[in-house]
């Protein structure tokens, strides 16, 4: 009886969960740019060794260190340093986290400015050193935010939230704006002001930086994984606020529902 072969593009809880699920009824590869397992949640997480042990013990092969590039009906390409070629497979599942909505995205107007970034772009640049700016704003209540929020705190930098949703004051916003959108980024060069609209009002709040953290989307960056008729399951729970034990019973859900039926997608 031939095997069907699998190979799940992101090793963080949700893809590990998936292939955890899957190991022992199908061939399972797990392929990852980072040389290690655990994604976001890093390889010393307590649930991310669990799973990783339960992988290796239904024999799931890892390819870390490796990127998925291209998905062309029963092959994915990959590319590791020093070779590039690809790995046949009967079915792509791809768990690879999700992200902030993009300034278009968002909808936010206004020319290309310093100052307005990804919060994950501004995790990696605060944990490097570097300050964003002394009057920062963020823009949308998550996950992503919270994260900047901590680190804006230990430099004693006010954290200031605009937030389309209205939900309950977070605990670590000093100055709270709930229901009001962010609409148009101005200044020079550098962002200076941010326009922000609730209904019919409209106001300017004074920045030097404006850090986006709402939208959340499913990063999907595997070329031709949304083909009509690809075998593609996508795995991500697009949510601005999702525990680790949602990821695991959502991804689990989904590889069981990929072991029942032939699926094109899955996606929250």
């Amino acid at each position: 009886m031939t095997v069907e072969r699998v190979a799940i593009v992101g090793a963080g809880i949700a893809g590990l969960a998936a292939a955890a699920e899957l190991a022992g009824e199908r061939s399972v590869t797990v392929i990852d740019r980072l040389p290690a397992v655990g994604g976001e949640s890093g390889y010393e997480h307590p649930l991310v060794r669990s799973l990783e042990a339960a992988c290796r013990d239904g024999d799931v092969s890892f390819l870390l260190g490796t990127t998925a590039l291209r998905w062309a009906g029963g092959r994915l390409l990959i590319a590791a340093p020093g070779s590039i070629r690809w790995l046949e497979a009967d079915r792509l599942v791809y768990a690879g986290g999700c992200r902030p909505g993009t300034p278009a995205e968002l909808r936010l107007a206004g020319s290309r400015l310093a100052g307005v970034v990804s919060a994950t772009v501004a995790v990696h640049l605060l944990d490097a050193g570097v300050r964003l700016g002394r009057n920062p704003i963020l823009l949308g209540e998550s996950d992503f935010a919270a994260d900047v929020a901590r680190r804006l705190r230990r430099t004693d930098t006010p954290v200031r939230v605009v937030a389309p949703e209205a939900i309950a004051t977070p605990a670590y916003a000093d100055e709270w704006w709930p229901g009001w959108h962010g609409s148009r980024a101005r200044g020079v060069g550098r962002v200076r002001e941010l326009e922000i609209t609730r209904g019919d009002r409209r106001e300017w709040l004074a920045c030097d930086a404006v850090i986006l953290a709402d939208g959340i989307r499913p990063l999907r960056n595997v070329d031709g994984a949304l083909a009509a008729g690809d075998p593609a399951t996508f795995i991500q729970l697009a949510a601005a606020h999702a525990t680790v034990d949602e990821v695991v019973a959502f991804a689990r859900a989904a590889a069981s529902l990929l072991r029942s039926a032939s699926m094109r997608g899955v996606a929250a």
